[in-house]
């Protein structure tokens, strides 16, 4: 797991996420997961688009369309957003999709669901 010093730009960090779902003005995550996945539990504020719509969502899809179908305003390519998955894999393939679309500032966090669960779970559980 990436840690905020050793964390590469294009992959954003746990504290970076827990910081990012506090800010009123936030970049949009997304969880790129299966549906199935998603009903297990989701990081707070993350809107779901699972990975094999993505490419769709972002190129053919009209900014009306894309609102209506996934509940949040498209970003836009020079915008933040950052991808997770359960494990990191499907963030990074997301992450390498939308910059091969021409997103510039698009990252991923590498940890995921997997970390956010195992870190945020109430020990008391």
């Amino acid at each position: 797991m990436a840690t905020h010093q050793d964390a590469k730009p294009e992959e954003a960090t746990f504290e970076e996420i827990q910081a990012l779902i506090q800010q009123d003005n936030r970049a949009p995550l997304v969880d790129v997961r299966e549906p199935a996945e998603v009903a297990l539990g989701i990081i707070p504020t993350a809107h779901h688009i699972p990975l094999a719509d993505l490419k769709d969502a972002l190129v053919t899809l009209s900014d009306k369309a894309f609102e209506d179908q996934y509940g949040f305003k498209r970003f836009a390519k020079d915008d933040e957003a950052i991808f997770y998955c359960r494990s990191g894999r499907r963030s990074r393939l997301a992450f390498a999709q939308a910059k091969e679309l021409g997103y510039t500032h698009v990252r991923h966090y590498p940890g995921s669901w997997i970390e956010w669960e195992a870190r945020t779970k109430d020990p008391s559980n």
